[in-house]
């Protein structure tokens, strides 16, 4: 699959392509695309921040860097929602 930095490169790639696509076609100029292209970026990247930085989101990037034998443990609530062994309930 995809590493984070190769997702986000296919996404800014997809981004000029339309944007490229506008430009062609007259509905945008060249600086309004970049303007637009800068906005949306720093939109999409920031709900996917807030949305790692969740409290399950957290708790399940810390446990995708645990050692062998290594456990979190939480709430039976968020326990449930992450589907790793390595969270467990306190």
């Amino acid at each position: 699959m995809f590493t984070i930095e190769q997702f986000w490169s296919l996404i800014r790639t997809l981004l000029q392509m339309a944007g490229a696509a506008l430009v062609t076609r007259g509905y945008l100029d060249d600086a309004s695309m970049q303007v637009l292209l800068g906005a949306v970026m720093t939109i999409i990247t920031t709900g996917y921040s807030l949305y790692l930085r969740r409290r399950n989101g957290l708790i399940a990037s810390a446990a995708a860097v645990l050692p062998p034998g290594g456990q979190i443990q939480t709430t039976p609530e968020i326990a449930a929602a992450i589907p790793d062994p390595k969270v467990t309930i306190r």
